[in-house]
């Protein structure tokens, strides 16, 4: 009987692996816990199973502790084997840890969350509550400002919930400040239960490898430019740097590591490269930066003594003035993302819009 058990598992798992690979490339999948009921050897069992597009799910190790037979895992083949014969045997596993609203920063280990956000504290208390509006909410504040405060996700990341049809725009807004360092929404290898909570978003902050290069042969600009007084001072200064290593074409492009590395001539390139290359520069300076867009023009944002301003190196350069340099209004260049502006200008500096 045990064996016949056992056979008839197999089938079923490989059946629905086949009928869950195929259905997942065109459907999202949901999981429910199920309503049906489960019996062995006619006396009734309670099993964690979910259904999911009209099949049960149960582990494998539940069915086998009911059943008595082995389950064993093995790591060397990454495989699972069943063996009719022997006894079930209960897993050693290591100690799993909650994330919880009082915890500290975790040890390696498993990772488990209890519910849908969480960050070691309410950052959004600092910032304007008037950028707070649809998927920009508090929750996703603190989720980006731990990390940019913690220089990174740490073993404890905050995170909050973005679905799908708000994930692009998050992501958008990830990319606006991209600088010496990429935002990129972050999962934990370690996650265990990333099935219950798919919209799981936290954030990691890291320097490419492949800016390397340019972080060294921008250094001696940036030692120079940290030497001068106030902000203003050094924005100016990065703008003329970057001026003239660059000429404008429309029909360019360049990006930070071919921007930043030795060369005979200016590097050609469009408004995004120039927009891109200068956020590069203030972010090796310690300067808060971001990148704002039109439907066909970009340029930066930056806080200088206590204010945000604007600055436009590829115009500036491409008309050899500086009428574009830290001014406070920019006509006839309407932001597509103005709400996202705000969000981004609050993350960045806590309480500088109000």
């Amino acid at each position: 009987m045990k064996q016949r058990i056992v056979t008839l598992l197999i089938g079923m798992i490989l059946g629905m692996a086949l009928l869950s690979g195929g259905y997942a490339a065109g459907t999202a999948l949901t999981a429910a816990p199920t309503s049906q009921t489960f019996y062995v050897n006619g006396q009734r069992v309670q099993f964690e199973a979910y259904e999911i597009h009209g099949n049960n799910f149960i582990k494998l190790r539940d069915i086998g502790k009911a059943v008595d037979f082995a389950v064993d895992y093995d790591g060397s083949t990454n495989s699972v084997r069943i063996n009719s014969t022997l006894p079930y045997q209960e897993e050693a596993t290591p100690p799993v840890q909650t994330i919880r609203p009082s915890s500290a920063p975790q040890a390696p280990g498993n990772y488990t969350i209890t519910t849908d956000h969480w960050s070691r504290e309410d950052f959004s208390q600092r910032a304007n509550p008037a950028v707070f509006t649809g998927v920009y909410d508090r929750a996703l504040y603190n989720t980006i400002r731990q990390t940019l405060v913690d220089r990174g996700p740490g073993t404890a990341p905050a995170y909050t919930m973005v679905d799908k049809q708000n994930y692009g725009e998050v992501k958008r807004l990830l990319g606006r400040m991209d600088n010496t360092r990429w935002l990129e929404h972050y999962v934990p290898d370690n996650f265990t239960n990333y099935w219950q909570y798919l919209g799981y978003f936290a954030v990691s902050a890291k320097e490419p490898e492949q800016y390397q290069a340019a972080r060294s042969f921008i250094q001696p600009v940036i030692t120079q430019a940290n030497q001068l007084i106030s902000d203003r001072e050094k924005v100016e200064y990065l703008h003329d740097y970057l001026c003239s290593l660059m000429a404008y074409d429309l029909k360019a492009t360049a990006g930070i590591p071919r921007t930043f590395a030795p060369h005979s001539g200016e590097t050609k390139g469009a408004c995004g490269a120039y927009a891109t290359a200068f956020s590069f520069l203030c972010g090796a300076a310690d300067i808060p930066c971001f990148m704002v867009d039109s439907t066909n023009h970009s340029w930066n944002m930056v806080y200088a003594d206590g204010q945000w301003l604007y600055v436009d190196v590829s115009a500036d350069d491409l008309h050899g003035n500086k009428n574009a340099l830290l001014v406070e209004a920019y006509p006839r260049h309407t932001d597509i993302a103005p709400e996202q502006t705000a969000f981004l200008k609050e993350l960045l500096v806590p309480g500088s819009t109000k």
